[in-house]
């Protein structure tokens, strides 16, 4: 771009200087722009006054050879500029398409939507590598502008998943709104990876059944998450605050009192990862009360059922006489 700039004024430059020697010779403004016009431009119409004296010619021999140079540095920066982007489009294109090729022990998200868009940020975080796949351009271009790999297609096809290397993922998760094309999305990489672990998003509760019978390892209802989760805040707003109250006046108070809060966590691919709380606490249920499972995003799951099961990221948050096994 910037030598786009010089060759404009560099011929802008050719044009006013020409146009003012001329002038300095005694034609009129009118005739000095029109013969530094036709010179330039090498049109050869006749001229509009006799070049008679060596003044004269000198101007115009400098006019032409000025004209001709700017002209062809200006071109030249132009057609440097369209070709050098084309390349770097084409460089972008081939660094993608080399990084999906070589991508494994992926996570595969079905749509980048609010809740898609909320899963890559976790991923991140968790330094978790994955892959998007969604049939709208511009939200995979989105996702290439926060520095995600996506690619377009469509997630119910199996070419799309082929081109997502689903037969080296490790997790497949689609978030899509609509809950029949997350059937129908559960139902194809099923049939593809018989051993892939599926994560589907319902908005209907009365979906969650065809999901399960599409192949589906787990289910997600977002509406019923967050609406439990807001209910827990006002039916535990005392918890809450404890379990995020992580304070020395506190642990002192309770080590007093001969416990203490245990922050467990659990490591993704660990010897607790997808074991439910009953699994981990087997042997140790009465020396710790569990309060809550801290979940990746900060959120809590507060008094979680026995058979909650765990995610590698999570923390589990327990009073208890001691640390456990």
């Amino acid at each position: 771009m910037h030598g786009l700039y010089i060759g404009l004024l560099m011929f802008l430059g050719v044009i006013a200087m020409g146009t003012t020697a001329y002038r300095l010779e005694g034609w009129h403004l009118s005739d000095a722009f029109y013969m530094v016009i036709i010179t330039v431009f090498s049109v050869g119409y006749e001229e509009v006054e006799p070049v008679s004296t060596a003044m004269l010619r000198t101007i115009t021999i400098i006019i032409i050879i000025a004209g001709d140079a700017s002209k062809v540095y200006f071109v030249g920066s132009l057609v440097r500029f369209i070709t050098e982007g084309e390349i770097g489009k084409a460089m972008e294109e081939h660094r993608k398409s080399r990084d999906i090729d070589t991508i494994s022990g992926h996570a595969i998200i079905c749509g980048y939507g609010r809740i898609g868009q909320t899963l890559a940020r976790a991923l991140v975080a968790k330094q978790f590598p994955f892959l998007i796949v969604d049939n709208n351009a511009e939200r995979v271009a989105l996702a290439h502008s926060h520095g995600f790999q996506a690619l377009v297609g469509d997630a119910g096809d199996e070419d799309s998943l082929n081109e997502a290397h689903i037969e080296r993922a490790v997790v497949l998760a689609t978030v899509l709104p609509n809950d029949m094309v997350n059937v129908f999305i559960t139902l194809t990489a099923r049939n593809m990876r018989p051993d892939l672990r599926i994560i589907a998003r319902a908005e209907d509760p009365a979906t969650e059944k065809k999901l399960k019978q599409a192949g589906a390892n787990e289910i997600i209802l977002p509406a019923f998450v967050g609406g439990m989760q807001i209910a827990n805040s006002i039916t535990h707003p005392s918890l809450d605050s404890i379990l995020k109250d992580t304070g020395r006046h506190l642990k002192n108070d309770l080590k007093d009192l001969g416990v203490e809060i245990i922050e467990h966590p659990i490591v993704a691919n660990g010897v607790d990862d997808r074991k439910t709380l009953q699994q981990l606490l087997r042997g140790i249920e009465a020396q710790c009360l569990v309060l809550a499972v801290k979940k990746s995003d900060d959120s809590l799951v507060q008094h979680p059922p026995t058979t909650y099961r765990l995610e590698g990221g999570d923390i589990v948050m327990m009073l208890a006489h001691g640390p456990i096994a």
